[in-house]
This record gives structure tokens, sequence and C-alpha cells, in this order.
């Protein structure tokens, strides 16, 4: 920044731009002592720039951590574009998603989660992804796996408690399609390990499931009931049932990529041939 400078009446230098001193007289004792007259300050040139330099600098810092963890956080690309402001209205139980960002911090204190629990396409992974993405922003740690994710992990880590305990280090631990895979007893210990573990930390979780909470409740395998019992121990349920955002983004694709075949039929670059 080149400034130019001026003698006030007091014979302090004066900032051109901002009119502000760039030095301050000392009292005569400080003067004596330290054998100088003034000392310099920051005019307002120079402390709005400072303060622009540091708002910047907190931006970049900001965007670098909210990327990292957003790698982090999903294995599946296209999640990280999911979120209220895409919402496209139609599933009337967003408000609970909503609600659980609003209040996160004291939920997160309490260790409280959800279970988005409803059919097939009912936009249960959406609404999780929503959350992730809103906390993301927070610059929280997030994570968004599935079941079959935190197996195969777990069987190839070399130190399954070290995998748990990475796993359950997340702020939030979001863990799609429960129920969906087979149900073989070493699975079934695997998951109980991590989801025990996640209850315990005090830290809060988000499960999406096909199953309906009385399928949970009725379950006659040991092995269910026990997992069941400590996500239902700490996570709200929450029946959604609205449209998939996946089968509708799939949906404007095909009608967009048929458009575009009509098109080019009509102006003959294609021929109709079998």
């Amino acid at each position: 920044m080149n400034r130019e400078f001026y003698i006030g009446e007091d014979g302090l230098n004066y900032c051109a731009t901002c009119k502000e001193p760039v030095e301050v007289l000392l009292p005569q004792k400080i003067q004596t002592y330290l054998n100088m007259k003034t000392h310099p300050r920051q005019c307002a040139c120079i402390r709005e720039r400072n303060a622009r330099e540091e708002q910047e600098r907190k931006e970049r810092e900001h965007k670098q951590t909210v990327e990292s963890n957003t790698s982090v956080c999903f294995e599946e690309r296209y999640m990280r574009e999911w979120n209220f402001e895409k919402d496209n209205g139609k599933n009337p139980d967003m408000k609970f998603a909503k609600y659980y960002v609003e209040h996160w911090k004291e939920l997160k204190r309490l260790g409280h989660g959800l279970i988005l629990w409803g059919g097939v396409g009912s936009g249960k992974s959406y609404m999780a992804a929503c959350i992730a993405n809103a906390l993301l922003e927070q610059e929280e740690r997030v994570l968004m796996t599935n079941f079959a994710t935190i197996i195969n992990g777990m069987f190839s880590a070399t130190d399954k408690i070290d995998y748990v305990n990475a796993i359950c280090s997340f702020d939030l631990l979001i863990i799609d399609d429960l129920g969906v895979e087979s149900h073989s007893e070493y699975r079934m210990e695997g998951l109980f390990n991590v989801i025990d573990r996640r209850v315990r930390s005090g830290k809060p979780m988000i499960i999406t499931t096909n199953l309906t909470m009385k399928e949970m409740d009725e379950t006659q395998d040991l092995n269910e009931a026990r997992i069941y019992d400590r996500i239902r121990a700490v996570c709200q349920p929450v029946q959604v049932k609205g449209e998939s955002q996946r089968r509708a983004s799939r949906s404007q694709m095909m009608e967009k990529f048929r458009g575009f075949f009509n098109v080019e039929r009509k102006e003959g670059s294609l021929d109709d041939r079998d």
C-alpha cells in the first residue's frame, strides 16, 4: 500500500488517506527513558487492511478444513452436493433434519442421534447427507459410511481396536442402510462393537434403515436385538415418507438424455436404422 503522509498541527505524522495519526506522542518520562518522542500506531487504513487480510485468512482456512473433512466424510462424491439448499421441498420430514442441525450443539453434548427409517427411496440417505454437509460447514468432523464398509475395514485392519476407535472419534457417525446386509455372526459382532463403542463414547450417531421400529423391537435374533437396543437407547426414530432425491435426479437426467436424441433425430444427424 502506497500512502502519503503530512505533518499535523501537533507535529505528528498523519495518513493523508484516512487523516489519522500514524504515531503517538509518548509521556515525557518515557521519552527520557526510551530516548524517543513518538511511537508508531496503526491508522484506519492499516487496521482495515489487517482486518481484511485476517478475514481472508480465516475464510481460506475454513474452506480448507471443510474440503478436507468432506473428502473424508463421503465415499460417494455425489453426496457432497446433497444439502438443504438443493432440497426440492417434496420431503415434509426434512424439517426434522433441519431441527437437528439447528440444535446440534445441545444434541451433541447429550449424545442424541436419529434413526431415519422408511421404505426404499423415501429420502433417508439424502436427509442424513444434508445434516452431514451442514455440520461440515460448521467444521465438525462427520463420517457417513455403511455397514459393509465398516466390516470390510475392520477385517483388513491390523489393530481392530484402533480401527473402531478411529471411527468413533468423529463428532457425528452416520451409518447408512442398516439391516440390508447379510447377518453372519462375525459381521454382527463387528457392528455391535462399533455401535457399543459409539454409545459409550457419548457421541451421537444417525442410522438410516429400511427396517421398521416394530421389526427392530420384535426381532428374535439375539445379535440383532442387542444392536437395536443400543441404537434405540440414544437415537430418536423419525419415519421418512418423502420422495427419493436419487430417483428424481435420475429421472431428470433421463429426460435430458431422451430430449437430446429427439433433437438430434429431428435435425437428421442420426438415422433410424436398427
